[in-house]
């Protein structure tokens, strides 16, 4: 089972609460906006939409139909990898069945089930899947027959913007009218439609959760290279893609991380089926190029090529660690096509618009395993053009992501070997995962004797004499379930009262759906929506498994009324353990506490909250400093400046990631926490300096924590040879001059500063 990030639940607990808001409202095709950036997930989280949502609407008492049905709109292909997605996240749950226009029977989509649709197969009155029959097989008449029969009917625009243009949204307007649903999602990163409903996931938190790269770089060839005697802009170019290639394998090595990163060729673009002769005049100049330059070609297998006529060795290019390292593709290359591994872009081609946005440079967003690494080189995409600074635009609301400012390291850099560390997260989710299933067949073999070893006798006539003895009836032809009062079978709004004595589930579905409230109610405190699947799941395997019982049969057998307590008491048990998992997989995770060596990075992104600044010391250059720094570090960065003649290089540290140093201390709440020191200094005399910059009172929670911690480290560093102070550093004004006091020692607080000594770069000596 799939486990969802924070901020896809988030979106999905959105998702659901609009969705409700909209049914309840009068009219029809209500505009529902989800906007999630490339990379979030988008399909993973409308599938545990679609999972929560049509799970709850049957307890919605309050409305006036509590059946859904949905028709998923794709452009190209991009329905089938949908319909594929859907399938293989509800391959356990079956809540959701997700078909294709042929497999509808019985004149109508049923409740529940997710129609995917190819958009070019609907865009015109004379295609087939709308075109009039005599058999009255039309995707029109599907819906009306599902409204027909009580189905609320709901449209998900996958890639919204795609039909943006006048032509396609009125075309896609009159097919909704056709249609008419109670409401339109409309899924994309770039949205056009406006609506009071929105779903936004930040791209921040899509970030922080390591599933896209934390930036792209955007490097104009003509601003920073030199092209070479004999050579082609184009050539240059490819040889400058090539090399920031290789130093990424050469970073992935030193991880001992099996990706091969990618590198994407985008050649001018394929507007037509047929390649012309410039066409292919081109095409082979980059090949033969590559070949006999850099040793690349489909027949050693280090090329593929994806143009509308030509596809070669494509097989498994997806692979993280498949051979292939450069793809050449045209504008055409199939939309919702990922590549994780892919992480430098070249572009040749002339560009109808110097604006650059995300859209441009989707093909490279994702990170390979889902987690950054301690080398910042591999969280960046990088992009290469042949336009010049001074000629590209992004547009405002990519400015913070797609930056063209970078600083590196100067050639004369003295390393200091810090040893840095990272935590890796594990956040254990409050609901039932594949785990369960171990969890209660452990438990039933404990409590009952049960087993699936082999014996003389059979297993299941072994087992199922167990239950006997357990005083489980499991003679289902005699077993009749009894309906309670408060559940409702049929639908209606009014709930009948019965008598226990007069109504019994006789029917699959009335079982199935007592099966469910029996499960709903036994599973907390997990949640319920997402746990219950997996109980009701789980119960109906242990069945089949251990006494050989179909999914009728087991269903009957819990629900009768003398079997529930014990039944009960297996699962309460059964979950008991369950915890017990998390708990030994929560405490796992508390120590994945990652130690590696860091230095200054060789390369450093800033975005557009970033300004450059002359600061010459700074080991990175040209030096970009964040426009809302603190008063403080301002200050502190004066101060260097000023006493530059003592140090061989001072760096203004990054404030999270993985990539930036950090020292681990236990905050005031008492958990493992990160200390990223404002300032890392190497003196001339090899003294190292970690210094964080305070007001006095700052931070008053944990100044005092981070401070100490900091001394541990520089006392620990110091014992290996390797001269350390560090600390809180506080700036003073005396007689109009600014000076900056640390301690060398412990402290309780940032207040009392007895005992604090000047830092005067000029004398600072270890003691």
């Amino acid at each position: 089972m799939i486990t969802l990030k924070k901020y896809q639940v988030e979106a999905v607990d959105n998702l659901v609460q609009n969705t409700y808001r909209l049914v309840k409202r009068p009219g029809a095709r209500q505009p529902l906006v989800f906007k999630a950036p490339t990379g979030a997930g988008k399909t993973v989280i409308m599938a545990a939409f679609l999972n929560k949502f049509c799970e709850e609407l049957p307890e919605k008492l309050e409305l006036e139909k509590r059946k859904a049905c949905f028709v998923w709109i794709a452009p190209n292909k991009l329905y089938i990898q949908s319909y594929n997605a859907i399938k293989g996240y509800f391959s356990e749950m079956r809540s959701i069945k997700p078909v294709f226009f042929e497999d509808i029977t019985d004149g109508g989509i049923k409740p529940n089930e997710v129609l995917f649709v190819n958009w070019e197969s609907i865009n015109k009155e004379k295609n087939l899947m709308v075109r009039e029959n005599e058999q009255n097989k039309t995707l029109y008449s599907y819906v009306n027959q599902s409204r027909l029969n009580g189905t609320e009917i709901i449209v998900i625009i996958d890639e919204e913007h795609m039909f943006a243009n006048p032509r396609t949204a009125r075309r896609a307007n009159e097919v909704l009218q056709k249609i008419y649903p109670k409401i339109e999602i409309r899924v994309s990163a770039t949205p056009t439609t406006n609506s009071d409903y929105k779903t936004i996931v930040e791209r921040g938190d899509v970030i922080h959760e390591e599933m896209i790269k934390e930036g792209i770089i955007l490097n104009p060839a003509l601003d920073s290279y030199t092209q070479e005697d004999g050579k082609s802009l184009d050539q240059t170019l490819t040889d400058i893609a090539l090399k920031k290639r290789k130093e990424l394998v050469e970073a992935y090595e030193k991880l001992n991380v099996k990706i091969n990163p990618l590198l994407l060729i985008q050649l001018p673009n394929d507007t037509s089926e047929d390649i012309t002769l410039d066409d292919q005049k081109y095409i082979d100049s980059v090949t033969q190029y590559l070949e006999v330059y850099h040793n690349v070609s489909v027949k050693n297998n280090r090329m593929a090529i994806w143009l509308s006529g030509r596809k070669d060795t494509l097989a498994d290019i997806e692979k993280p660690d498949n051979m292939v390292d450069v793809l050449l593709f045209k504008q055409a290359i199939a939309l919702g096509w990922d590549c994780p591994r892919a992480a430098v872009l070249l572009i040749f081609r002339e560009l109808k618009s110097t604006t650059f946005t995300i859209q441009t440079v989707g093909r490279i967003l994702r990170m390979p395993q889902q987690r950054h690494y301690p080398d910042p080189l591999l969280n960046q995409g990088y992009v290469f053009t042949n336009l010049s600074k001074d000629r590209i635009e992004i547009v405002k609301d990519d400015m913070n992501y797609i930056t063209m400012n970078r600083d590196i390291r100067k050639e004369n850099y003295k390393p200091v070997l810090l040893q840095s560390t990272y935590i890796n997260t594990r956040i254990i989710r409050n609901r039932l995962g594949s785990k369960f299933r171990s969890a209660i067949y452990e438990t039933v073999e404990k409590m009952w004797g049960f087993t699936k070893a082999l014996e003389e006798t059979s297993i299941y006539d072994r087992n199922r004499n167990r239950l006997g003895e357990h005083f489980i009836s499991i003679d289902v032809n005699k077993i009749e379930i009894v309906i309670p009062e408060n559940i409702n079978l049929t639908g209606e709004i009014e709930v009948k009262l019965v008598t226990e004595t007069v109504r019994f589930a006789k029917t699959q579905d009335e079982l199935n759906i007592l099966f469910r409230q029996f499960c709903r109610s036994n599973v907390v405190p997990f949640a319920v929506v997402d746990s219950a699947p997996v109980l009701e799941m789980a119960l109906k395997l242990l069945f089949e498994e251990y006494f050989g019982f179909n999914e009728f049969e087991a269903i009957k057998i819990i629900l009768y009324q003398e079997n529930q307590p014990q039944f009960i008491e297996l699962i309460a048990k059964a979950l008991d353990r369950y915890k017990v998992i998390l708990e030994e997989k929560a405490n796992i995770a508390k120590k994945d506490v990652v130690k590696y060596q860091w230095e200054v990075p060789a390369e450093r992104i800033y975005n557009e909250l970033y300004e450059e600044k002359d600061n010459p010391t700074h080991v990175l250059e040209p030096f970009y400093q964040y426009v809302k720094a603190s008063n403080p570090e301002n200050k502190f960065i004066e101060f260097l400046e000023h006493h530059k003649e003592n140090f061989e290089w001072w760096y203004k540290n990054g404030e999270s990631a993985k990539e930036h140093f950090a020292v681990p201390y236990i905050d005031h709440y008492g958990k493992e926490s990160l200390f990223y020191v404002d300032f890392v200094i190497l003196l001339r005399n090899g003294i190292t300096c970690l210094f964080d910059t305070k007001t006095v009172g700052s931070d008053t929670a944990n100044a005092h924590l981070k401070h100490n911690a900091l001394i541990d480290f520089a006392s620990e560093r110091a014992k290996s040879g390797k001269p350390t102070i560090g600390g809180v550093i506080i700036g003073k004004e005396i007689s109009s001059n600014l000076v900056w006091q640390f301690c060398r020692n412990k402290i309780e607080n940032t207040k009392d500063q007895t005992g604090w000594e000047f830092f005067n770069p000029a004398n600072i000596n270890i003691n």
